[in-house]
């Protein structure tokens, strides 16, 4: 099994040198597109509320993305190769981003404008550390459409193919 991890044309002005991974494995230093990350979104009301059983190495902050599915060339392709990678509800993390649109765009609509009728941030986190499962654990049930799939450690440069 492979996932995958996008990469920014050059003519992007958030453009990431797939070459930086090549030469030194893929990380969040080096990580050529930018995934959702609803575990970093409100960092303080996740540590607070992170369940007893969660690995003490998770850490969102070093966390990034991938896919099932590649998207358009170019990407990059690299096999499971570890336990330390987890997949979360992709709403979930669409969710919990409102509020932080929210905050942005609170001079302008007076706030609650896109969180109207979703449950509290910290509703939602407890749901997001609900929703945490290994890749396996998700084909098997595929409990959610949207899978958000993070990586919590380096992946090394001999395990990446870089697809144009």
């Amino acid at each position: 099994m492979y996932l995958y991890h996008a990469v920014i044309e050059q003519n992007s002005d958030i453009h990431i040198s797939p070459q930086n991974a090549l030469d030194s494995g893929l990380s969040i230093r080096t990580a050529t597109w930018r995934y959702t990350n609803g575990g970093d979104l409100f960092p303080e009301i996740t540590e607070l509320l992170r369940p007893a059983t969660s690995p003490k190495w998770l850490d969102f902050k070093i966390a990034f993305g991938a896919e099932l599915v590649p998207s358009a060339k170019p990407y990059f392709r690299f096999p499971l190769f570890s336990d330390k990678i987890f997949v979360f509800n992709q709403e979930l993390s669409d969710d919990l981003f409102a509020y932080v649109e929210d905050e942005y765009k609170k001079a302008e609509t007076g706030g609650g404008y896109f969180t109207k009728g979703l449950p509290s941030k910290e509703e939602l986190v407890k749901q997001y550390w609900k929703s945490m499962m290994t890749v396996d654990g998700y084909l098997k049930e595929k409990p959610y459409k949207e899978p958000e799939i993070l990586i919590f450690e380096q992946v090394p440069k001999i395990l990446l193919e870089y697809i144009k």
